[in-house]
């Protein structure tokens, strides 16, 4: 392979994983290597962060791939490339049918640890792991996050109005404790980025969004993609993680906060991206606006 000079590939085959980057199988003298290559970020500076972000999570504990090689610019394909090793195991979507409850609930208590060590690693600063924006408290690097989402917001995207929706946050914002510390966050926490072996996780993949964030803003794609679905383990993966990094006194309002963040930011991204699906994530943040007034 271009990025691996000296690695003797057996076979090479296409994996049909993910959504933002093409991804390959090689099966070499090293053994079974994974190949990612962008197709929306095409910035290597994308693929950076993904990289310093998940060590940063290995250094607490969390179980994370390890990287070979990384290519800013492949000649082949005119893109960059990162190869990492091939996790092998069962992504967590795939086993979900097949689990029984007290599986179920197993996994739930399995991913409050793991996610409650990915929150307990603290950073310098709120914002990009790798410091090239940085914000010096929590209020912040919120209030930032917000405008950002809004610029790409249409003014219609709710009744409110962008500018109605815009003061809703920012007061919810304000709310939030200046003293925050930042923390570790993986921005896409569901079931496809978790990896099982025999029916533990063996592997949190994919932290190509992390950042030093307020922690609880995790909790929107988590709360939406797995406990929606499955509320009954809700308390078993919040005691887990509250034994591994304690929820502090208010989590619940940062909670319903990232939420509404989440549910604009899918919103924005699916109106960009696949716009059947934006429609669920605008009833979801008119139902946050109500209870705001």
């Amino acid at each position: 392979m271009e990025a691996c000079p000296g690695v003797r590939v057996a076979t090479i085959r296409p994996l049909d994983a993910g959504y933002t980057s093409r991804q390959w199988v090689a099966d070499t003298d090293e053994g079974p290597l994974l190949v990612k290559a962008p197709v929306r970020d095409t910035d290597p500076e994308h693929l950076r962060r993904l990289i310093a972000t998940t060590r940063r999570a290995g250094e607490g504990g969390v179980p994370v791939v390890r990287f070979r090689a990384f290519a800013p610019r492949s000649t082949a394909l005119q893109r960059p490339v990162l190869v990492q090793e091939f996790q092998e195991g069962t992504p967590a979507d795939e086993a979900w049918e097949s689990m029984g409850l007290a599986e179920r609930t197993r996994f739930a208590e399995d991913l409050g640890q793991v996610v409650g060590r990915v929150h307990s690693c603290s950073g310098p600063w709120f914002g990009d792991v790798l410091g090239a924006e940085r914000y010096p408290d929590m209020p912040s690097f919120l209030h930032a996050l917000v405008d950002s989402r809004l610029a790409e917001a249409p003014e219609d995207l709710t009744s409110a109005g962008r500018g109605g929706v815009a003061a809703a946050l920012h007061r919810a914002v304000e709310a939030v404790p200046a003293d925050g510390t930042p923390s570790l966050t993986h921005g896409d926490l569901w079931r496809q980025n978790v990896i099982l072996r025999n029916g533990r996780i063996a592997c949190l993949l994919d932290f190509e969004h992390g950042r030093y964030a307020d922690r609880f803003l995790d909790f929107g794609k988590l709360d939406e993609h797995i406990f929606d679905e499955f509320p009954e383990g809700r308390p078993a993966f919040l005691d887990a993680y509250d034994a591994v990094c304690p929820l502090p006194d208010g989590w619940e309002s940062r909670v319903r906060l990232g939420h509404a963040i989440h549910a604009l930011s899918m919103g924005v991204y699916f109106l960009r991206w696949t716009p059947k699906w934006a429609p669920q994530y605008v009833r979801e943040l008119e139902a946050w606006l109500a209870l705001q007034t």
